[in-house]
């Protein structure tokens, strides 16, 4: 098994989960990369990325990753779609952050390795700009994936709570035991 330590080179990559299907960038690279499933990369210059922080103390960590690009020659332009169909388009979808590693020079163009996830997050901002007549600029606003996680909803494990959990009666709960007989004292 190969380890981090012996990796040669790391590419980041992030996959944004839109309405009309994932579009993958290749962070900080230019061109197209094709990793070991044949999916293609392309190739953009991160402008900001924030640190990909976990949840802390309740606080659901926010961030965003700016994304600046050449619009392709050939397919249609990610920006012009955002522009016609804004926010919707990605609101709470997921922007997934993948490493892949190469291990040898020839990996670049071969890889052996698929992508391994760093982390997952939810979209929920966009803003967007053209820079010239190929330029373009995409910037998406993402909160961690525990962001509702303190507005949690509460159900108590009885035949009501979950029943209202699967959407449907269940009557097996109502012969759970509501008290522990004990013969003799444990203390």
């Amino acid at each position: 098994m190969r380890e981090w330590q012996d990796a040669k080179a790391v590419f980041t990559l992030a996959e944004l989960d839109t309405t009309d299907g994932p579009v993958r960038l290749l962070v900080g690279e230019d061109g197209v990369f094709t990793d070991a499933a044949g999916v293609k990369w392309y190739g953009s210059s991160a402008i900001k990325v924030s640190r990909l922080r976990v949840a802390n103390n309740g606080i659901a960590p926010a961030g965003q990753i700016s994304f600046a690009y050449f619009a392709p020659a050939e397919g249609p332009d990610l920006i012009d779609q955002l522009r016609e169909r804004g926010l919707s388009m990605i609101d709470g979808r997921v922007i997934t952050f993948f490493v892949q590693r190469f291990f040898d020079v020839n990996e670049f163009h071969a890889p052996v390795e698929a992508p391994i996830q760093l982390a997952r997050r939810v979209m929920r901002s966009l803003t967007m700009a053209h820079q010239g007549p190929v330029e373009r600029t995409i910037t998406v606003g993402f909160e961690s994936w525990a962001e509702d996680r303190s507005a949690a909803r509460r159900i108590v494990m009885n035949a009501d709570g979950h029943a209202r959990l699967i959407g449907a009666p269940n009557p097996s709960l109502s012969l759970m035991p509501t008290s522990l007989p004990t013969k003799e004292t444990l203390f």
